[in-house]
């Protein structure tokens, strides 16, 4: 038997790979990089079959790796995380430079590598990518953000790509045992969107319906009983004390504010 929480125990970093794919900035973040060797360093990382940054790297042989740091904005880890390079332009909203014909993000980092592939091990779901260092910069003397670090402080999770996903089960309240991307619509990057503290609530509404809704409001707010419910895509969670909303009472078509996807995709926080 396998108990796949024991590979929480394996420790990892979180870096952005990227490169540029048919004149377009690609990348997406990933937590499998290691050091192969120090003499005429090789690095090697994994990622997912089905992420467009996959088929870049393919396609252009050379890549960059930017390695996160905890000064890092949270924007940019869900901007690279929740999305694709296909449908997004991930690097719109930060800093980055290009060397050596490589887009490289700087801001938030500790430093980055620029790498030319030499070999790619297919490991079924994902392929494993191995490449020769060709150049290197520090940038901070910032410490560089864990994968634990990532769940416990900025309490976000695994998306299903990641190879460290592991299937979340929930219970009869809806309460959630471990990370989950489970019912997560398909996307076809990344490993580990767009952070806004704005919902979108769709179409305007008539000042009757606003009026019932001011009331249901009122009304939820003065009872002292408020649910929190958890996003199992990004691990957001909608907190209608802060809120003022009742989760329930939100429209059909909103969206998780992190990643983007319904209402459908959230779970009841039981405490």
């Amino acid at each position: 038997m396998i108990d796949n929480n024991v590979f929480r125990d394996v420790s990892y970093g979180l870096y952005i790979i990227s490169t540029k794919y048919q004149e377009r900035n690609v990348g997406c973040v990933i937590n499998t990089l290691s050091q192969v060797t120090s003499e005429n360093p090789v690095i090697s990382f994994s990622v997912n079959k089905n992420n467009y940054t996959n088929e870049a790297i393919k396609a252009t042989n050379k890549f960059g790796i930017s390695i996160i740091s905890e000064k890092i904005k949270e924007e940019v880890i869900y901007q690279f995380g929740y999305h694709s390079s296909r449908d997004v332009k991930k690097f719109a909203n930060c800093t980055y430079e290009e060397v050596n014909g490589i887009p490289v993000v700087t801001e938030g980092m500790c430093s980055y590598l620029i790498c030319e592939l030499i070999q790619t091990v297919d490991c079924g779901t994902h392929d494993i990518f191995i490449g020769k260092v060709i150049s290197s910069k520090k940038l901070s003397q910032e410490k560089e953000m864990t994968y634990r670090y990532y769940h416990e402080v900025i309490k976000a999770v695994a998306p299903k790509n990641a190879p460290t996903y592991i299937e979340e089960k929930n219970d009869e309240k809806g309460a959630t045992e471990s990370d989950n991307n489970s019912n997560r619509t398909k996307k076809d990057d990344e490993d580990i969107i767009e952070d806004s503290n704005e919902t979108k609530t769709g179409n305007a509404i008539s000042k009757e319906e606003a009026g019932r809704a001011k009331t249901k409001e009122n009304e939820h707010e003065t009872s002292g009983v408020f649910e929190k419910y958890r996003c199992i895509i990004c691990g957001y969670v909608y907190d209608e004390a802060v809120e003022k909303v009742k989760f329930t009472d939100l429209p059909a078509d909103w969206k998780c504010p992190r990643c983007g996807v319904g209402k459908e995709n959230f779970a009841k926080v039981v405490e």
